[in-house]
């Protein structure tokens, strides 16, 4: 599956994985547990967002659940890219990498780069830790030390196929459904 990158398309490597993914924006912490598989994605939170508990992304349907565990309900919206996985070595809008060092991240020999991505009208700079072997980023890290993404526990492993599939005992939530307490 190809994706746009600073105007050159990149190949998106199938993989299958299970972690623990850590995201760190100022004073916020978000912990979900992540299966993946190909385009596939399922993600558990450990604290419910947007009032779900978990969220299964199809990018072969273009479509996110938003499953609302306590009340066996769920949302079906489009998928943005606010529910794209980055699985890729290079970030989007990359213009720069340059080789830091070599790294053991848990558990994995990684190479770690800095580097500059262009958005909009400005510039950001990471950290990024790429494991050798599989070529995936373990972690991200902004420069300034305030924004993060983190895979822990990461083990590449098939997943089973109906792990991305909306289970059968829930029903559809109204929009108007206010966020589970």
């Amino acid at each position: 599956m190809p994706i746009l990158m600073a105007g050159t398309a990149q190949t998106v490597m199938a993989l299958d994985f299970s972690a623990e993914r850590i995201i760190k924006d100022g004073a916020s912490v978000v912990t979900a547990h992540v299966n993946a598989k190909d385009d596939r994605w399922r993600i558990e939170f450990a604290q419910p967002q947007r009032g779900a508990s978990v969220m299964i992304v199809r990018a072969d349907l273009g479509t996110a659940w938003l499953i609302f565990s306590r009340r066996r309900q769920y949302i079906e919206e489009l998928m943005t890219s606010e529910h794209r996985l980055s699985m890729t070595e290079k970030m989007e809008g990359e213009i720069q990498r340059e080789f830091v060092g070599d790294e053991t991240l848990n558990g994995y020999s990684t190479e770690l780069f800095e580097v500059t991505v262009a958005a909009k009208e400005h510039t950001s700079q990471y950290y990024r830790w790429i494991t050798k072997t599989e070529r995936f980023p373990l972690k991200t890290v902004s420069k300034q030390g305030t924004w993060s993404e983190e895979f822990r526990r990461l083990i590449f492993t098939e997943q089973s196929p109906l792990l991305f599939e909306l289970p059968q005992r829930l029903d559809p939530a109204h929009r108007s459904t206010g966020p589970q307490q």
